[in-house]
């Protein structure tokens, strides 16, 4: 997935909306609906999908103050900006490609019913609905779509890619110049699209490889190891 900038909003921020460096669980689960031009019924069509993503490009973080109206009731007046508060500044944190370049994930999907895994590569060649990377203004678009054959395994020692569950991770040392995030994702949500499941995930953010001893699942590209998260 490509775009010329990108926002995921991570969930328990406030007064600021600060970004993940790659798009959560919910997010991939989300841009695969509107390929297909699902509705709200998405989140029971595309439950336990077994997803995961990486940058493969440098990115850099941006800050931008957005101007929100300011609401408290609701009301007509509020809506038309003339609440006596005015309006709330909010800075937005955005990721962007180095030197010009667009931002760029690698996303895998897997599911144990090949139809709609075959289904959902023919919708992101052609999707229902523009796709996004975060909000409805980071346009993207998808390359380079594969079908591939994988093995699920429940546990993994060895030289991984992708996602891991930071209780079901222990790494087996540090690479020079590794970069690890850990942070609180949303795995699921629920009506409303409220977060209805939270995980604890660690990654390396530039999508490089780490040497883990991991007891959770992971997928098996040929010799290529993914950690995955079930949505």
């Amino acid at each position: 997935m490509k775009g010329k900038r990108a926002h995921f909003r991570r969930f328990y921020t406030n007064s600021s909306s600060l970004t993940y460096p790659v798009p959560p669980p919910t997010t991939v689960q989300g841009l695969l609906a509107a390929a297909l031009g699902l509705g709200e019924e998405y989140l029971g069509e595309l439950r336990g999908l077994w997803v995961s993503a990486r940058p493969t490009a440098p990115l850099r973080h941006a800050f931008q103050t957005v101007n929100y109206l300011f609401l408290k009731e609701g009301k007509l007046e509020e809506l038309r900006g003339l609440y006596r508060e005015g309006r709330t500044q909010i800075p937005v944190q955005y990721l962007l490609g180095e030197e010009g370049r667009p931002v760029a994930f690698e996303v895998y999907v897997a599911s144990e019913r090949k139809g709609i895994v075959e289904g959902l590569g023919e919708a992101l060649a052609n999707p229902a609905y523009p796709l996004a990377l975060g909000p409805a203004y980071a346009l993207a678009w998808a390359e380079g779509i594969s079908i591939l054959e994988a093995d699920l395994r429940s546990h993994w020692t060895g030289i991984g890619l992708g996602w891991w569950e930071a209780g079901k991770l222990r790494l087996q040392g540090t690479p020079l110049g590794a970069r690890l995030y850990r942070d609180r994702f949303p795995l699921s949500l629920g009506p409303g699209r409220q977060p209805m499941r939270i995980g604890e995930l660690a990654l390396e953010v530039r999508g490089e490889p780490l040497p883990v001893q991991y007891e959770g699942e992971v997928l098996m590209l040929g010799e290529v190891a993914v950690g995955v998260v079930q949505v």
